[in-house]
């Protein structure tokens, strides 16, 4: 079966656009918040903070500080 290619009104599509902006927001924050728990568990594997860092795209200064906020 084809998808109906009846176009969609604007405001249903800016609704659309609402909700996933919702959604992806929330696994934002919850990946943030798990973010120095992962960098604590990757230092622990003998990468350095540069290679976090690089890895999350951040400088090494902010993954000094997710280690040091993270809970163990």
């Amino acid at each position: 079966m084809l998808a109906d290619s009846t176009p969609t009104p604007a405001s249903s599509r800016r609704e659309a656009a609402r909700i996933f902006l919702r959604i992806e927001n929330a696994a934002y924050q919850t990946h943030r918040l798990h973010r120095g728990y992962y960098a604590r568990i990757a230092k622990e594997h003998g990468l350095t903070n540069q290679e976090i860092a690089d890895e999350y795209g951040v400088t090494e200064a902010a993954v000094r500080s997710l280690i040091k906020r993270s809970v163990k």
